[in-house]
């Protein structure tokens, strides 16, 4: 579910900046999900300009959809050694620690994001999940709302602060979150309004 989450609030790739026919041609090739080959492009294009820091990060989301995710992390991390601020490189590491359970790495991660960027949804949602897993309920709760104030069209921080608050014991604002996730198109909200909230 979280990576289903990032992939909606993040553009999949940043788009090149520069007119080169091989970032351009890698960029084209991640879009179509010829992964293997936008690396084998932006491979070629970084043989000449190794600090990109586009096709750098481009390169990690290729090896990260192809599952490869220790390439995917090198490569987040040359990004963030040449531009420690990068809010996509940031927000992918708080993923990978956030996969790997690191829910402390994972919150200092998102935390960077937030300060460059204030009103990063993925960030919020993401940082609620970490404090959630973490039993940091009052947190979790706190980034979950933030997250549906800067969109309140973010399915997922409705449907994981239902769950939060079924946990609570605090139903009927469960069964609202989770009728708003449903109503955005949530296929799980909609199961969970189903389990707890018809009598």
């Amino acid at each position: 579910m979280i990576k289903r989450v990032i992939y909606l609030l993040l553009v999949p790739i940043v788009l090149a900046s520069c007119n080169s026919s091989l970032t351009r041609e890698a960029d084209d090739l991640f879009v179509k999900g010829n992964y293997k080959e936008a690396i084998t492009s932006y491979d070629e294009y970084l043989a000449t300009k190794p600090k990109d820091i586009k096709s750098l990060y481009n390169r990690g989301r290729a090896y990260e959809e192809l599952g490869q995710i220790e390439k995917a992390k090198a490569d987040f991390i040359r990004v963030l050694d040449i531009d420690a601020e990068n809010i996509n490189a940031n927000l992918s590491m708080g993923k990978y620690w956030y996969d790997k359970s690191d829910y402390k790495q994972a919150i200092n991660f998102f935390d960077k994001v937030l300060r460059k960027d204030g009103r990063n949804v993925a960030a919020y949602l993401l940082k609620g999940r970490s404090f959630h897993k973490k039993g940091d309920f009052k947190a979790a709760i706190k980034n979950y709302n933030l997250a549906i104030e800067f969109d309140n069209k973010t399915e997922d921080a409705y449907l994981y602060r239902g769950a939060l608050r079924i946990n609570l014991g605090q139903q009927k604002n469960a069964c609202n979150d989770f009728n708003r996730a449903k109503e955005l198109g949530s296929q799980e909200a909609a199961k969970a309004y189903n389990k707890y909230c018809k009598n």
